[in-house]
């Protein structure tokens, strides 16, 4: 009986939270549209805490669209990350006292250049018919099989215990100079740390609630960490493919900051777990 219990408070947890993030999905919509800087940053927040949630549950939600849906909205994340990068690196540049005010220049005219297509995917027919299927999903497919009986806290336990153990395989890894492994790295700990904080919500006590946010608050010191080496890496990149000569003192300065985050990360890393 208690097992029960547990399992629907969880469902329930689970419902509201999902529910949520979809209609702050929706409502951001708009402001992201017309440029918001900081509604588009909200925006992929939720769609990726979205995925998360849904990816965690994917096994009892195999009969529903679940997985499907989960990868669409990834596919639409990965279409406005460009957006989002542009936004960062117009403000690092900004802060970079090493990036001459003729550089900077230069580079900002090649960001203002960069074709902005966030007004148009969210007003495709992709999008709509996106939220339809989400809206269905959650509403009307999820409540029809979701019961006790899938026992979604175990399920959602096991997918912690996954995410917590592919984190720190990664994060033992001598490679972290590679940006795509540094970048694997830091997908980890934001995955570990958005069920750490759904852990939070379902918590029924101070305590356990208290602990889970302070494992939450541990995972994203470490993705913030390798945050600040991934945006140094995307702009050394993007400096790369427009051929633009990097001032040695700003090449400097970046590399700096990049080697910063991964310290800041080997001292989170400490912490995990």
């Amino acid at each position: 009986m208690q097992g029960n219990r547990s399992a629907r408070a969880v469902i329930k947890a689970w419902q509201r939270e999902t529910q949520h993030l979809f209609r702050l999905i929706c409502k951001l919509e708009r402001a992201t549209a017309v440029g918001d800087v900081n509604a588009l940053h909200d925006l992929r927040v939720a769609i990726r805490r979205l995925r998360v949630l849904l990816r965690a549950l994917e096994k009892p939600l195999a009969r529903t669209n679940a997985k499907r849906v989960a990868k669409r909205w990834q596919q639409f994340t990965r279409e406005l990350s460009p957006l989002r990068d542009v936004d960062v690196w117009r403000n690092l540049l900004q802060a970079l006292s090493a990036a001459t005010p003729a550089f900077r220049r230069r580079v900002l005219g090649r960001l203002d250049g960069k074709h902005d297509n966030r007004a148009s995917l969210l007003a495709s027919r992709i999008w709509s018919q996106l939220k339809r299927d989400t809206h269905t999903l959650l509403a009307t497919e999820i409540p029809m099989i979701f019961t006790a009986a899938t026992q979604p806290d175990r399920v959602l336990g096991k997918a912690w215990e996954e995410a917590i153990t592919r984190t720190a395989q990664l994060a033992r890894s001598h490679q972290l100079a590679q940006p795509d492994v540094a970048h694997k790295v830091r997908i980890a700990c934001r995955r570990a740390r958005y069920l750490a904080e759904f852990f939070a919500l379902v918590a029924r006590h101070g305590k356990t609630q208290r602990a889970w946010l302070k494992t939450a608050q541990r995972y994203q010191a470490a993705q913030a960490a390798l945050g600040q080496t991934h945006d140094t890496d995307t702009l050394l990149e993007f400096l790369h493919t427009q051929r633009l000569r990097l001032p040695a003192k700003l090449r400097a300065a970046l590399v700096k900051r990049r080697n910063q985050g991964l310290v800041q990360f080997r001292r989170a890393r400490k912490n995990l777990r």
